[in-house]
């Protein structure tokens, strides 16, 4: 087959692109970053549809037009067809990318569409994708491999049934299935295990035969019995079926008047929340009773903070006049005493009655201490008591004189002013540094009176600012902020709540709404039309005892379904018993027909399990037989490449490689690159001639020879087109010029750059 034209319209980076080539090989130059891979795939995409790898579907959609679309021509002996693909990606209703094909093939002559709903790849080329991109597509090599159990089940199909679709394993397991169907391995199912089983419980329903007759006269007596007891209870179930029905078409009205008087409530509490939206008190403003209230209660903490500072700024001018007022007189009374007698006396008579207090009321304590000791010891020696008895009088006697001494101390503090010693001393240091100390205190009462009237200006204007909201908000101002505040804040708690209380009214009401009408929904427009024109005996209707008749009805039908089933089971046991009693000889005639299905079955079992070996060995030696086939092929192209250097290579059943050097035996892998390039294009073109017997596919190598040299350049060149037969070709894409200009010298080639 030729590819005659490659027509892009948008596929990955490419878009608005053509290319013709021809029979034979093409070898197409182009730079990095040039489209040739890419031209490649889309050969791919237009034979075989979108790759299954979602990165590989991305690269392929374009980015500018949200789809990839195009056209390849082709010639197939005399004849030409046009292959038609796009593809356009969209997302689900999950938000996920999906992908909507359409292909189509037209034949060249008459326009006429041509092998619907079938891939052109497999219609032209007669391999599937995998076995196209395992043998005539050749991509970059490095790394690459050649083999695996799809391509080999692939090659097996074709060369088995000359159809890929046709699977063997497929048919095995079709002929297995049918196996178990009539009988498993551990014959415990199965069609077969079944009729033997049914064949097994004739035979004993045959012996049983004669020993049902008298319980099959009793099970029809009570049969009987127990029909005539059922229509009398359906009869029942009946009326009391009708009683309900009227009752429930009662509660039915009933509810559509409580929807309607529901309904109206709601109709007024709407009404009355409209009424008092539409009177707000706080005009066009966005308040609301809510918000002014979180407004008031913010206003009102901030109100408190200021006039707690406020308050604290007056108290510390308060306590610091105070302080300076008490220091002046402490300092005029002692510059008084100053004039009247010695102040150094009194201060040195102060300080010696402290020392002499001090010493004295430690020397008390240990007196006291030691005393309380030797009485406690006089129990050993009466004399010590007589000691510890004067001690604690000596510590009494001295606990006196510091008494003494403690209030000549206080009487001194006492004539300069003070109360204890600390204040006396503060007079001191005052009295040392008193214009200092003066200056400080005045400073600190003119800063207190700077913040008490900074704190009344602040406070002023925040009940300005109060007064303001609560004049916007036609609220009463009477001049107590205070009172003014929690009087608009009850209104509009009053107004909230009222306007709570008619909402909650009208989503009572909605609920009940619901509720009613959810209960209504279980009944047909015609039941409810129904209920509402009928005329009930109400008095009847209200006393109608609903639960008793439902626990009527519930033990009536109970009653009915137990007798149905009793009847059930006396007729399944009676058709049992009939059946052995009745017509033994039919019992018979069945155990023979069964017997002729279980023989006729096993024939056929029989023929799956040897249907079934014969083709597992006909597939092992296909493999067996087609693998030296290849290697023999491959190894000859292999030789050639390698200049002789290389002859033997071996395949295993699943196309895996290796070679022998005359020595030991190893995987193509151990191969230098170049080396292992070449022996994988051999086992490629081998692969080739021997699937596509009837049509061999373009070979298209991507970028396939860059690590080989020269020399062997020109080898695979000249074996490719030794490959192609008549009416096929080879699409050779390469960044350098390398390649066209050793084929000048050894073959024909169609050289064309994009």
């Amino acid at each position: 087959m030729i590819i005659e034209n490659i027509n892009i319209i948008n596929f990955g980076k490419l878009s608005d692109f053509q290319l013709d080539l021809t029979e034979g090989v093409n070898i197409i130059e182009g730079k990095n970053e040039s489209g040739k891979s890419t031209i490649c795939s889309f050969i791919k995409f237009v034979m075989y549809g979108l790759p299954s790898k979602a990165e590989e579907r991305e690269h392929a959609i374009s980015w500018k037009s949200g789809n990839c679309a195009g056209s390849l021509t082709v010639r197939e002996g005399e004849r030409t067809y046009r292959i038609e693909r796009e593809a356009v990606a969209v997302k689900n209703s999950e938000g996920k990318i999906t992908y909507r094909e359409r292909t189509a093939v037209y034949d060249g002559e008459t326009g006429k569409q041509a092998f619907k709903s079938t891939a052109p790849g497999e219609v032209f080329f007669g391999i599937p994708r995998a076995v196209f991109e395992s043998t005539a597509f050749v991509g970059q090599l490095e790394g690459s491999k050649v083999g695996g159990k799809t391509l080999s089940e692939a090659a097996e199909n074709i060369l088995f049934s000359a159809d890929e679709s046709v699977n063997t394993k497929k048919a095995i397991k079709k002929l297995d299935e049918a196996r178990v169907y009539l009988y498993h391995k551990n014959k415990r199912g199965g069609k077969i295990y079944d009729y033997v089983n049914e064949r097994t419980i004739l035979a004993e329903s045959l012996d049983e035969a004669q020993r049902n007759s008298a319980q099959i006269i009793n099970l029809e007596g009570s049969a009987r019995a127990i029909s005539e007891a059922r229509v009398t209870a359906k009869q029942r179930l009946s009326s009391v079926n009708d009683e309900l029905a009227l009752y429930e078409r009662y509660g039915i009205k009933k509810n559509c008047l409580k929807l309607l008087e529901e309904k109206k409530k709601s109709e007024n509490a709407a009404q009355r929340l409209h009424e008092l939206m539409t009177h707000d008190r706080y005009g066009e403003s966005d308040m609301t009773d809510e918000r002014f209230i979180e407004l008031m209660e913010s206003e009102k903490f901030e109100l408190a903070t200021l006039e707690r500072d406020f308050a604290n700024a007056e108290d510390s001018l308060d306590g610091i006049t105070k302080k300076l007022e008490k220091m002046n007189a402490k300092l005029n009374n002692f510059q008084h005493l100053g004039e009247n007698e010695t102040r150094d006396d009194l201060i040195e008579n102060a300080q010696n009655a402290r020392k002499s207090k001090n010493l004295l009321l430690k020397i008390c304590a240990l007196l006291g201490v030691f005393g309380v000791a030797l009485v406690i010891s006089a129990l050993a020696l009466p004399l010590l008591a007589v000691f510890g008895l004067i001690g604690i009088i000596g510590a009494g006697v001295l606990f006196a004189i510091c008494a003494r001494k403690g209030k000549t101390e206080a009487s001194i503090y006492r004539r300069f002013g003070c109360s204890t010693r600390a204040e006396f001393e503060e007079l001191l240091v005052a009295a040392q540094n008193d214009k200092v100390a003066i200056a400080l205190i005045e400073d600190s009462k003119a800063e207190a009176l700077r913040k008490k009237e900074d704190t009344e200006e602040t406070l002023e204007t925040r009940k300005a600012r109060i007064c303001a909201i609560l004049a916007d908000s036609k609220f009463d101002i009477t001049g107590n902020i205070h009172m003014d505040m929690d009087n608009a804040v009850a209104l509009a708690k009053s107004s909230l709540e009222n306007m709570r209380s008619i909402a909650q009214e009208k989503s009572t009401a909605d609920a009940k709404m619901q509720d009613i009408a959810a209960i209504l929904s279980a009944f047909h427009d015609e039941e409810k039309e129904r209920a509402i024109t009928e005329n009930f005996n109400e008095e009847a209707m209200e006393n109608f005892d609903f639960a008793t008749k439902k626990r009527e009805r519930d033990f009536l039908v109970l009653s009915i379904n137990s007798q149905t089933e009793k009847l059930h089971d006396i007729e399944c046991e009676l058709a049992s018993l009939s059946s052995v009693h009745a017509r033994p000889a039919e019992i018979a005639q069945s155990i023979s027909a069964l017997d002729g299905k279980i023989e006729s079955l096993t024939e056929k079992f029989e023929a799956y399990m040897l249907a079934i070996e014969a083709i597992e060995a006909a597939s092992g030696k296909l493999r067996d037989a087609v693998s030296p086939k290849i290697a023999k092929t491959s190894s000859k192209m292999l030789a050639g490449l390698s200049g002789g250097k290389y002859r033997v290579v071996f395949m295993d059943s699943d196309f895996g490689m290796s070679y022998s050097d005359g020595g030991i035996t190893r995987d193509v892998s151990s191969l230098s690159a170049g080396t292992s390039d070449i022996a994988y294009i051999s086992l490629r073109l081998a692969l080739i001639d021997t699937l596509c017997k009837e049509f061999m596919p373009p070979l298209v190598f991507d970028e396939s020879f860059a690590r080989l040299d020269s020399e062997r350049l020109a080898l695979a060149l000249s074996l490719i087109n030794t490959t192609l037969r008549k009416n096929t070709q080879a699409i050779i894409f390469t960044c350098h010029e390398r390649e066209k200009a050793i084929a000048k010298n050894v073959i024909k080639a169609n050289t064309l750059s994009i």
